[in-house]
């Protein structure tokens, strides 16, 4: 049986071709991955504005500590740049600042004297001492935010809200990304459920896997089928499967590859013509978990990829998080993700040469990064997760950590820590 660090280098061995990229709209590349770098070439602000609603003066006006201003003039944000050698200039948020003025001071430290019939101000008065007035006081400048030639995306970097307002502000209306994979998922057993409204009978039980991943795929942002559940029939297995093969990079299934009677995944897969890269690996919970591949084509030239995970929920989501996406995060371009060291709250030790991952609760006080091995860590038991917000992982052959010691932690699913 194979150790997790070779499962995984097994894993990402299988990737050789450079990851194909897509040209997307900047509304619809939110969680993308960027194929390119994306530089700058303009200025934002590309002119001095307002950042207040107020009126612009000279500020060499303003140190000879005049105080009353006849207004000559009014900019609203979108109004062309106006020229004046005197007097105030109504201005707002946004607004450029008219040529030949270079300082604003906000409305709320302004009395207006004299308005005209459209109630516009015509005669202003400074109710705070202008000395005190700061040179180009509330004024953007031009470039202050972005410049030519800045960064506003890095290559591989996965694309978020932020770099969206960036790319928009500086005017790209394209990028372009890595294609996501496509991905299939399969529950299986007869005793598995899919309808929340059914009674169940004697011996069944809901699917929790199936919509598990449906939804943490869904949250990724990734295009996922859901192909139902085979109910331990090899025939309609197999038939699933062939159907699935043309459309998807990556089909995973749960259930079905330990070593009961039903477990017919392995001999199937190799029936279809996939290469078995290794089943069972020394981890708990996850032992039995299985990874294959089928044959490059046109399409697909690393082959379609196949996880079977364990029928048991928490099986699933180590399978998904310490399996799966390690490969996504590689035909993504990703860099290898590295867990965090926190300090251990209660002793835990193990007896077996197995890596353990462990439901877990971590709190940051003080600076001071502590985690707690939570109770109920057998693999059928959901309700610990309601709790959980890390996994700690203990290595194959360290079999103790005690309170105080160090042991890795990772978020409970990939790229959600940014530090």
């Amino acid at each position: 049986m194979i150790s997790y660090e070779q499962a995984l280098n097994l894993i990402t061995s299988q990737i050789s071709s450079k990851p194909q990229s897509l040209n997307l709209p900047i509304a619809k590349a939110l969680g993308h991955v960027a194929d390119q770098a994306v530089n700058c070439a303009c200025y934002i602000s590309p002119f001095d504005n307002s950042a207040m609603d107020g009126f612009a003066f000279r500020y060499a006006e303003l140190q000879q500590g005049r105080r009353q201003f006849a207004v000559v003039g009014s900019s609203f944000a979108g109004d062309t740049i106006d020229q004046s050698t005197e007097g105030a200039w109504e201005i707002m948020t946004g607004a450029g600042i008219p040529n030949g003025f270079d300082t604003v001071i906000k409305i709320e430290d302004i009395a207006i004297l004299v308005t005209n019939e459209a109630g516009r101000p015509t005669k202003i008065k400074l109710n705070i001492n202008p000395k005190d007035i700061i040179f180009e006081n509330n004024v953007r400048k031009k470039g202050q935010d972005f410049k030519p030639d800045d960064l506003v995306v890095e290559a591989d970097e996965v694309i978020t809200p932020s770099h969206i307002s960036a790319l928009a502000s500086v005017g790209i209306a394209n990028i372009r990304v890595r294609k996501k994979p496509n991905i299939a998922v399969i529950s299986t057993g007869k005793e598995i459920i899919d309808d929340a409204n059914m009674a169940l009978l004697s011996g069944q039980i809901r699917n929790s896997n199936g919509p598990s991943l449906m939804a943490s795929f869904a949250g990724m942002n990734l295009a996922v089928s859901y192909a139902g559940t085979i109910r331990d029939e090899v025939e309609d297995f197999e038939t699933c499967i062939k159907g699935l093969l043309n459309d998807n990079d990556i089909i995973i299934s749960t259930g079905a590859v330990s070593m009961g009677r039903h477990d017919f995944i392995p001999e199937s897969l190799q029936r279809l013509g996939a290469e078995i890269i290794f089943h069972k690996c020394k981890i708990r919970p996850g032992k039995p978990i299985l990874f294959a591949k089928f044959p490059p084509t046109d399409l697909n030239p690393d082959g379609v990829f196949y996880f079977g995970l364990p029928g048991n929920p928490v099986s699933a989501h180590v399978g998904l998080r310490f399996f799966i996406m390690p490969l996504i995060n590689r035909l993504l371009g990703l860099k290898a993700e590295h867990p965090v060291r926190a300090f251990l709250t209660a002793d835990i030790d193990k007896k077996h040469d197995f890596k353990m991952f462990y439901k877990a609760f971590a709190t940051l006080e003080n600076g001071h990064l502590s985690v707690t091995i939570l109770q109920g860590q057998e693999s059928f038991r959901i309700k610990p997760l309601l709790k959980a917000n890390c996994w700690a992982v203990l290595g194959e052959h360290q079999h103790k950590c005690a309170t105080g010691g160090l042991i890795d932690i990772y978020p409970m699913m990939a790229n959600q820590w940014s530090f």
